[in-house]
């Protein structure tokens, strides 16, 4: 799996030229033995062709790139544009007056045509060009693949509104394995992931479900989307309840010892609410009653008091007791 964020700008460049390169090489195949070299616009004289090289070696490609002009071509400046939003999420203006849409669509295209790895063969004994030469001990597809699809994750989490994330998308923002994410999914912890079904045979998360369950990860790099209070009619699992407190807090712009201040929170209540950010279940908890999440609503002058107050005190309730039962057992 390429972790997304080792990834640096001058390797997608990189791994951008070298694809092109083996695509304007192929074309020896198709037209005649010096295609290639005008594709990379290269002296054709010096150009021996893809029908001599192509056993595994990198070298003569490799020199074909450094001096073609590739650098100027459209694939490795898009690739260029897409790779900060890919890392952030953080939109940008593009070259051309591109939108980030127009983007999306278009690498969108060349994610259905890639994403099955295709062989790309030469010679009888069919070397499989795209396989052949790794950039941090990764295939130069493999790292175009994990650049668009995470920017068409980061792109879907943005957009919201219902769209769904599958649990591969899920680990690449994460920068986890899919076990992890697996694992999350099954869990009956109180940080679970929780599904909204499937599409096309796929277990989907529902965007808004997934960006909450990323923001607790340390592997998470945005985007960081504190422009308006979740908008929850109800919480399946204590993280939910967490997370509108946390983002109502960010947009507050206050750190949790600020927040006690301003509140008039004594130590012990802020140590309860610090424990319920960072999900660590003590009976301490209890001392986050009704009257103080209606305070803690009107202080946030909430859109949705009753859902804060009312599930946010039975997930509560809910949580302090089921660790009450386990503990009988211990």
């Amino acid at each position: 799996m390429v972790t997304l964020s080792k990834i640096t700008k001058n390797d997608a460049t990189d791994a951008a030229k070298m694809f092109l390169g083996i695509l304007a090489m192929w074309t020896d195949c198709f037209f005649d033995e010096k295609s290639g070299g005008r594709l990379l616009n290269i002296s054709t004289s010096d150009y021996e062709g893809g029908d001599v090289h192509y056993d595994g070696s990198s070298e003569y490609l490799e020199e074909y790139v450094k001096n073609s002009n590739l650098s100027d071509s459209v694939f490795v400046r898009k690739i260029e544009e897409i790779y900060d939003f890919s890392q952030t999420g953080i939109e940008s203006e593009y070259e051309g007056g591109y939108q980030l849409e127009d983007l999306m669509i278009e690498f969108g295209s060349f994610r259905q045509m890639f994403s099955n790895q295709p062989i790309l063969s030469f010679k009888d004994n069919g070397v499989d060009m795209l396989k052949c030469w790794g950039i941090r001990n990764h295939s130069i597809l493999d790292i175009l693949l994990a650049i668009t699809d995470a920017a068409y994750a980061r792109y879907k989490l943005i957009e919201g509104g219902g769209i769904n994330l599958t649990l591969d998308e899920i680990a690449l923002l994460a920068g986890v394995g899919i076990k992890t994410i697996r694992n999350a999914v099954s869990s009956k912890g109180y940080d679970r992931l929780i599904v909204a079904g499937r599409k096309e045979d796929k277990t989907v998360v529902d965007s808004d479900e997934a960006y909450r369950w990323l923001l607790t990860k340390k592997g998470f790099t945005g985007p960081f989307l504190y422009t308006e209070e979740p908008p929850y009619e109800a919480y399946e699992a204590l993280s939910q309840f967490r997370h509108h407190c946390f983002v109502l807090r960010k947009l507050a712009d206050l750190e949790i010892n600020e927040l006690a201040k301003k509140i008039g929170w004594g130590s012990n209540l802020e140590q309860a609410y610090s424990n319920l950010e960072t999900l660590t279940i003590t009976e301490t908890l209890e001392l986050l009653t009704p009257k103080i999440l209606l305070n803690l609503a009107e202080f946030y002058k909430s859109k949705n008091i009753s859902t804060f107050v009312i599930e946010g005190s039975r997930i509560l309730a809910s949580v302090i007791a089921e660790e009450r039962a386990k503990s009988l057992f211990i």
